[in-house]
């Protein structure tokens, strides 16, 4: 249908006729309407003493119930790391590692169904997307160099504007490539595009649209966040609360990051983290009560749930697989002693960012 379309069914960029084969197939366990909001009594409580016996857990790409089990925070379902998450994204070395380096820390993780956010699309907002990305790709080559992306740029601008770019627009379309080019390696591949046009593309729609492409994972995630704002539980958050949940919040962050040995005095105590944790809270405050659009000085659960969803849905990516953090040394050991992967004697031959972590 369009170049990229074309250029995709090269070997070297078959996954991306895969990846939208896989994200047109059903998820698991996603909302059913969307015409309405989840209410507070409909909505799960995430239960953190999972009283499910860990033995009778499965994985779904295997159906076994052994090894290393991750649990995806979206859709909830169990697979192997690194043997099935391995298989699952033929061979992926990144998202392998990935997995394999939240089960380690416990730290959460997407699926790699959920992470692919392409799946969220309908066809008509695929086929922008691959003519945007077209018009940058000015050699058909499926990638972005700075020279490509300077030349539409000069040509987009001076159609719209009937002059040329002076220095200062260039040197801000040389920043808009850098935030494109996430894994700095010059170059922005297809991913890269999507990662960064996908979340601006959703935002299009409506809130409601939005609030229905949530799991109930994710919402019960979101309402275990509400209550944490809500101090006096009314189902509604007051300017008040909000201010003294982030105040709570960043000032235990910035304690650990200033070494502070308290991290409820230490505002008190330390000037610079004071001014710090006060001008986040500020920000996040105002951010936080836009949501109450009717203007009652309250945020309400439906408002919440409405405008925290595009950042809900946006967080489902990996932050080690959309960087291309390389596995560490340990790791692929692992990954080599369970799996039938053999590594090769440079991991740039993969396509793997030299990023440490």
């Amino acid at each position: 249908i369009k170049r990229t379309t074309i250029v995709a069914k090269k070997e070297s960029d078959k996954k991306l006729v895969d990846a939208w084969l896989r994200s047109k197939t059903p998820r698991p366990n996603t909302a059913a309407s969307d015409k309405c909001i989840p209410s507070w009594d409909d909505t799960a409580d995430i239960n953190h003493e999972d009283p499910k016996d860990t033995d009778s857990e499965v994985c779904y790409q295997c159906d076994e119930g052994f090894l290393r089990l991750l649990r995806c925070r979206v859709c909830g379902r169990n697979i192997h790391t690194p043997k099935c998450v391995f298989n699952e994204t033929n061979g992926d070395l990144v998202v392998t590692a990935t997995s394999l380096r939240c089960y380690q820390t416990d730290f959460v993780w997407s699926c790699p169904d959920c992470e692919n956010l392409l799946g969220l699309l309908n066809d008509d907002e695929m086929i922008e997307l691959m003519e945007s990305f077209d018009d940058l790709d000015v050699d058909c080559d499926s990638r972005i160099s700075l020279d490509d992306f300077l030349k539409y740029k000069h040509r987009a601008f001076k159609a719209k504007y009937k002059r040329a770019m002076d220095l200062t627009e260039v040197e801000g379309a040389i920043e808009e490539f850098q935030r494109l080019d996430k894994p700095k390696n010059g170059m922005v591949d297809w991913w890269s595009f999507v990662d960064s046009r996908i979340v601006e593309k959703l935002s299009d729609r409506s809130k409601s649209e939005l609030v229905s492409c949530l799991t109930p994972h994710e919402v019960a995630e979101a309402k275990m966040f509400f209550r944490s704002f809500d101090a006096d539980a009314d189902g509604k958050i007051t300017l008040r609360e909000a201010e003294k949940a982030y105040e709570r919040w960043f000032a235990s962050l910035w304690s650990k990051v200033l070494n502070c040995s308290d991290s409820l005095t230490g505002p008190k105590k330390n000037p610079e983290l004071s001014k710090r944790v006060g001008e986040h809270v500020r920000v996040n405050v105002k951010i936080f009560m836009e949501a109450d659009i009717q203007k009652h000085g309250t945020v309400s659960w439906s408002q919440f749930l409405r405008d925290q969803s595009i950042y809900i849905l946006a967080a489902r990516r990996n932050a080690a697989n959309l960087y291309k953090i390389k596995p560490k040394p340990e790791e692929m050991e692992i990954i080599e002693a369970e799996t039938s992967y053999i590594a090769p004697e440079s991991l740039e031959l993969q396509g793997v960012a030299q990023v440490s972590v």
